[in-house]
């Protein structure tokens, strides 16, 4: 039976200026041809009924048909547009749904917009989890309208919309997410081993005492499992819309319990979205290589959950890398840097500054990717920020700046260098053409020390430059940290309004 690989469907976006490769699957040996907008591409499938091919680059349309025979049989996918294409990866906040996002009341009624589509990868782990849930709600694509909206990232959502109205063109979003996935996860397992070793002996030492027969027993029925609907899930209905107390948290619990429907996790258990290479195997793998211009990432939560947060950048590159592999070219990568915060529920921040450094040090190193910063719009007590709307759009300024060529200030302003002189400093920063903007009358969250001591100080903004006088000058070195806690509000901004980007440093006094 003819079939296509599943994300190719009506409704749905294709990479518009990329050669396009389709795949799926027929008769062995038959003749397989596929054609749109009078592009066509031929080959045969082989003895298992595999096939793939490659059609030529594709322009802009809202609307096209998209043809596939094979021997006698044909299919025909109306209504497909071409446009850009991006993946939205990552963990919770990446997946963050419409439906709980703070703006949803006011975009909803207005939201149509034929040009923005949606898919969901399924979110699956094991072999054999979709047989087990009732998975129809997702992998579909949906049009941007009241009755979807919902459905969308709303991180993809505001890509999607900032990207379709600045290009005039369809834009598709690829939502490929795990709630409270670690990177190890999305990853090749021979890069774990190579670039985070301890990943690959916490699961190996795990799989070395579990009674395997139980275990999968148990995940095949567990409600922790059960990813086919999310916007319906009790967990995060109750916990999405609004910051809980751990009072209310308590008596919800007590309730799913009593119910059936709290998940059977035991004590030191590795669950399957955790084990090295699951995610990349289950829900990457099957993705790759659909045509699309990039990739935005925002995970790294529970890299800090998991107490290796000195890791993260070897991981993060090593993921990257992995994705570019099976794409078969340099994927730009437009990375969300953790907002401030400190804890929700049971979860507490542990070293976040840690995480955030990775995070800018892969944007430093790794070439094609760019750090988002969003370290305006944390929340101290929940680990989902509801407004998404500041990170999607600073999403879409990179893009427009890095990847579409525009002419426009879409970095955060990072510092660059200090200079000392007397009891003054000047600390200088990249990316703040314009001049930088500071809101309120102090820069929040920075310190000044020396010798392990506090010092006060009075800074102002001048230019790009922030200025940092000293009530008196100083004869050890000087340590400068902005923003470096778990939770802070920062509120020194570029020209865009974009907040600066959270750094230390340190200066010798001037002789």
């Amino acid at each position: 039976m003819l079939q296509l690989a599943e994300i190719f469907q009506s409704g749905m976006v294709l990479q518009r200026e990329k050669p396009l490769r389709v795949w799926g699957w027929c008769a062995p040996g038959a003749a397989v041809t596929v054609s749109v907008q009078g592009r066509s591409a031929e080959t045969t499938a082989d003895a298992e009924g595999a096939w793939s091919l490659c059609l030529p680059a594709l322009t802009a349309s809202a609307s096209e048909r998209l043809r596939v025979q094979a021997g006698g049989e044909a299919l025909c996918l109306e209504d497909v547009a071409v446009g850009e294409v991006w993946i939205i990866a990552g963990q919770s906040n990446a997946e963050f749904a419409m439906r709980y996002e703070a703006h949803l009341a006011e975009i909803k009624p207005g939201c149509t917009n034929p040009l923005i589509r949606f898919y969901d990868v399924p979110e699956l782990a094991f072999e054999g989890q979709r047989e087990c849930f009732d998975y129809s709600s997702v992998a579909r694509w949906r049009k941007a309208d009241p009755e979807n909206i919902e459905y969308f990232s709303a991180v993809g959502y505001y890509l999607a919309k900032k990207l379709s109205a600045e290009l005039s063109a369809p834009v598709g979003i690829v939502g490929c997410n795990w709630g409270g996935s670690v990177s190890a996860s999305w990853m090749d397992p021979e890069t774990v081993r190579r670039v985070g070793p301890a990943w690959m002996e916490a699961y190996e030492a795990f799989a070395a005492s579990v009674d395997w027969e139980d275990y999968w027993q148990r995940q095949k029925t567990g409600v922790q499992n059960d990813r086919g609907d999310l916007l319906h899930d009790p967990f995060n209905e109750f916990v999405m819309p609004k910051t809980r107390t751990p009072e209310e948290m308590g008596a919800f619990a007590a309730e799913m319990m009593a119910k059936g429907g709290f998940p059977d996790i035991r004590e030191g258990e590795v669950q399957p979205f955790h084990f090295p290479g699951a995610l990349y195997a289950h829900m990457v793998r099957p993705l790759a290589p659909f045509p699309v211009r990039g990739v935005a990432w925002y995970q790294g939560e529970s890299d800090d959950e998991m107490h290796r947060s000195a890791l993260y950048q070897a991981m993060l590159t090593g993921l990257i890398g992995d994705w570019r592999r099976l794409w078969g070219e340099d994927l730009p990568f437009l990375i969300v840097q953790l907002p401030g915060y400190e804890r929700w529920l049971m979860n507490e921040a542990d070293r976040y500054d840690l995480i955030r450094a990775a995070q800018e040090a892969v944007t430093r190193t790794v070439e094609h990717t760019w750090l988002c910063s969003v370290s305006d719009a944390g929340e101290r007590y929940d680990i989902h920020p509801k407004n998404k709307l500041a990170v999607g759009e600073r999403l879409a300024l990179l893009a427009l700046g890095h990847i579409y060529g525009q002419a426009i200030l879409c970095d955060a302003p990072r510092f660059r260098e200090l200079e000392v002189s007397g009891s003054q400093i000047c600390l200088r920063f990249d990316h703040a053409e314009g001049g930088l903007r500071l809101l309120g009358g102090a820069v929040q969250d920075l310190q000044v020390c020396s010798g392990g001591k506090a010092l006060p100080f009075h800074a102002q903004v001048q230019g790009d430059q922030l200025l940092i006088t000293l009530e008196e000058p100083q004869t050890e070195e000087i340590e400068i940290s902005f923003a470096q806690g778990n939770y802070f509000y920062v509120n020194l901004f570029n020209q865009a309004g974009i907040p600066a980007v959270p750094f230390r440093c340190k200066a010798l006094p001037a002789s």
